[in-house]
C-alpha cells in the first residue's frame, strides 16, 4: 500500500503537468485544475504517512545495492507532511497571480512536475533515489525561473542551473566513494561506516563528507555559492519564488542531513576541520545574508538574500552536531518555509496590484492593502524571532544547540545570531512602518486588496507559523525523538 501511494503522488502531479499543456480550456479552469492534482498528491501523501510498512518499496532494482527505493522513517515523514500542504496553499495562490499571464499552462506544467519530484526526494530511502530526484527537481524548476522568458529571467535560470550541476556533481562524487568504502547506499540513523571501514579510509571519508556537504550547500543558498538566490528570485513569478525559497531550499538541507547523520555519522565528523568549517560558512552566510538584505532595495531581492541568511540558520543548526541543534534546525525548516512563503506571497501580492517593486515604493501601502500587509507584518515578528511566534522557538533551540558546543567559543553562534536578527528587524520592519505609518509619495490607487485565493494562503501560512510557536511541544517532541536517533550521546 505504501509504495503504490507514493508512486501515486509522484506520477499524478507529472502526469497531470504533461497534460496541462494540451488540455484546451480557459485559464481559470486550468488553475482549477492545477489545484486539484495538488490537492489529490497531497492526499496520496498523506494517506502514505498513514501506512507503517515493514521495509523499503524497492520501485527498480538498477544493480547490487543501487535501487530506486523509499521509506518512511522519521525525516520522510516530516518532508512528506509539510512539503505537499506547502504547495497546496501556493498552487491556490498561484492560480490568480498567473491567470491573466499570457501561457499560464506553462507555469502549471512545471510547477506540477516539480512537485513531483520534491515528493519523490522526500521519499528517498537512499543516496541514490535521493540524487536522481534531486537532479529532476533543479531540472523542472529552471522554466519556473526562466518563466518570463526575457533575457534578465533566461539568464538567472542559466545561473541557477550551473550553480545546481556544479553542486550536483559534488555530491555525486561522494555518493562513489560511499559506494566503494560502505557497499550500501541506504540510510541508517548514525552512519553507515563500520569501524573497519573507519579505521582505514576515516581521512579520506572527511574529505568526501566535506565536499559532499559543501555540494547540498549550494541549493541551500550557503556561501560561496549563494548567488543564484538573489538573481533568480526577482526574476521569477511570486509562487516560484515563494517555493524556491521555502521549498527548494531545504531539499539541498535534505542532502546535508542525510549526508552527516545517515551516512557518515556525526560521530566521524564531530570535532574535525569539516564540522568547523561547514560551521563558519554557515555563519559567514547568516550574517552576509542579514547585511545585504539591509542594504537592498529591490523587494523580492530583499527576501532573497533574507532566504540566504535564514537557511543557513539551519545549516548552523546542523552543523553543532548536538541535539538542541538539530531540534532547532528542524523546527527553522518548518517556521522559516512557513514565513519565508508568505513574504514572498505578500510581495507578489503588492506587485500583482501596483506594480511596486522597490521597498521606497511601499511608503503607505499598508493603506491600499491592509491585509496583506498585516500578513507581511506578522509573519516577519517570526523571522526576527519575537515570541510568541515559531521563529523564537527555533532560534532559541539552535542558539542552545550552540552552547552546548564543548569548545571555549561556542558564544560566537549566538552572537551572530542575534546580530542577524537585528539587521532582519531592520530590513523587514522598515518595510511595514512605511507601510503603515508613512504617508505614500504620490497618489494611491484604489485598487485594493488582492482576492480570497492569494489573501488565503498568506494567512494560513501566517496564522500556523504563531499557532505552532504556540503550541510547539508535539513538533519538539518529535525532532527531539529523530535527534536522539541519529546523534548518539
Amino acid at each position: 500500500m505504501f509504495g503504490a501511494l507514493i508512486v501515486l503522488a509522484i506520477l499524478i502531479p507529472v502526469c497531470g503537468g504533461v497534460a496541462v499543456g494540451y488540455i484546451k480550456t480557459d485559464k481559470r479552469t486550468l488553475g482549477k485544475i492545477s489545484v486539484a492534482l495538488t490537492g489529490f498528491t497531497a492526499l496520496c501523501a498523506l494517506l502514505a504517512l498513514l501506512t507503517h510498512p515493514a521495509q523499503a518499496f524497492t520501485l527498480l532494482p538498477i544493480a547490487k545495492n543501487v535501487t530506486i527505493a523509499f521509506s518512511l522513517d522519521r525525516l520522510n515523514r516530516f518532508y512528506l507532511t509539510f512539503v505537499p500542504l506547502i504547495w497546496l496553499g501556493v498552487g491556490l495562490y498561484a492560480t490568480e497571480y498567473v491567470e491573466h499571464d499570457e501561457n499560464p499552462a506553462s507555469f502549471y506544467r512545471y510547477f506540477l512536475i516539480s512537485l513531483g519530484a520534491l515528493i519523490g526526494l522526500s521519499a528517498s530511502e537512499n543516496l541514490i533515489t535521493l540524487y536522481m530526484f534531486y537532479e529532476i527537481m533543479t531540472l523542472v524548476t529552471v522554466p519556473l525561473v526562466a518563466y518570463e522568458r526575457d533575457k534578465q529571467a533566461v539568464a538567472a535560470a542559466v545561473k541557477y542551473l550551473l550553480y545546481s550541476v556544479f553542486g550536483a556533481s559534488a555530491a555525486l562524487l561522494g555518493i562513489f566513494f560511499v559506494g566503494a568504502y560502505a557497499g550500501t547506499f541506504s540510510f541508517t540513523a548514525g552512519g553507515v561506516f563500520s569501524g573497519e571501514a573507519l579505521a582505514l579510509h576515516a581521512g579520506t571519508l572527511r574529505v568526501i563528507f566535506l565536499i559532499m556537504i559543501l555540494g547540498f550547500g549550494v541549493k541551500a543558498g550557503m556561501f560561496p555559492m549563494h548567488s543564484w538566490l538573489p538573481t533568480a528570485h526577482p526574476v521569477a513569478p511570486a509562487p516560484a519564488s515563494a517555493v524556491l525559497s521555502g521549498i527548494i531550499t531545504k531539499m539541498g538541507v535534505m542532502g546535508i542531513i542525510r549526508t552527516i547523520y545517515y551516512i557518515a555519522g556525526a560521530e566521524l565528523l564531530k570535532g574535525t576541520y569539516v564540522q568547523y568549517t561547514f560551521m563558519t560558512l554557515a555563519l559567514i552566510t547568516v550574517v552576509m545574508g542579514s547585511t545585504l538584505a539591509f542594504k537592498e532595495k529591490v523587494f523580492k531581492k530583499r527576501l532573497a538574500y533574507s532566504t540566504v541568511s535564514q537557511v543557513s540558520y539551519v545549516l548552523f543548526g546542523l552543523s553543532t552536531m548536538t541535539q538542541a541543534g538539530f531540534i532547532g534546525a528542524c523546527l527553522h525548516i518548518v517556521f522559516h518555509s512557513l514565513i519565508k512563503n508568505t513574504l514572498f506571497m505578500s510581495a507578489g501580492a503588492v506587485i500583482h496590484n501596483t506594480g511596486k517593486t522597490n521597498v521606497d515604493d511601499l511608503k503607505g501601502i499598508g493603506k491600499q492593502m491592509p491585509l496583506t500587509m498585516t500578513l507581511f507584518t506578522v509573519v516577519s515578528l517570526g523571522l526576527i524571532g519575537i515570541p510568541p511566534t515559531g521563529g523564537f522557538i527555533s532560534k532559541w533551540n539552535l542558539a542552545q544547540g550552540a552552547l552546548d558546543l564543548s569548545v571555549s567559543a561556542n558564544w560566537i553562534g549566538p552572537v551572530c545570531l542575534l546580530l542577524s536578527a537585528i539587521l532582519t528587524a531592520a530590513y523587514l520592519m522598515s518595510i511595514s512602518i512605511g507601510a503603515f505609518f508613512s504617508a505614500p509619495e504620490g497618489e494611491l490607487d484604489n485598487t485594493g486588496e488582492v482576492s480570497l485565493r492569494m489573501l488565503l494562503p498568506m494567512g494560513v501560512f501566517a496564522a500556523l507559523s504563531v499557532l505552532l510557536g504556540i503550541f510547539a511541544s508535539p513538533l519538539i517532541r518529535y525532532f527531539a525523538a529523530l535527534a536522539a536517533a541519529v546523534i548518539r550521546g
